[in-house]
């Protein structure tokens, strides 16, 4: 019979971090959520409501793609610019984790942008 202590089982640790995050990408989504729909109904003062709810879905796609990209160079180019700023002693603040961090809020701040703003638009019959 298996035991019940088997090294598979994933730490506490990992689950309370993976938590974390989760409730840090809904908070962060239902931030862009609402500016999503802000920015659908403050654009409505201006255009039709097509072009509202298209320009504002446009923007959120704009925050989540730069969010995704600039995420995806911090994992990835991250410890080599840390690697450089120790090499030429240049003290900017700048870190990897601070990095990740500033791009994963970008990141679900776009992505709840954007599905707001496609809401809106199916709730203003566009």
């Amino acid at each position: 019979m298996p035991s019940t202590d088997s090294d598979d089982r994933v730490p506490r640790a990992a689950l309370g971090h993976t938590r974390r995050l989760v409730i840090a990408a809904a908070r962060w989504a239902a931030v862009g959520a609402a500016l999503g729909v802000a920015v659908s109904l403050g654009l409505l003062l201006v255009w039709t409501p097509r072009a509202a709810t298209d320009t504002a879905f446009a923007l959120g796609a704009l925050v989540l793609g730069f969010g995704v990209t600039a995420w995806s160079a911090a994992v990835g180019l991250g410890r080599t610019i840390e690697g450089m700023q120790d090499h030429l002693d240049v003290s900017s603040g700048w870190t990897e984790a601070g990095a990740r961090e500033a791009f994963f809020v970008l990141s679900w701040t776009g992505a709840g942008w954007v599905v707001a703003a496609a809401a809106s638009s199916i709730a203003l019959g566009v």
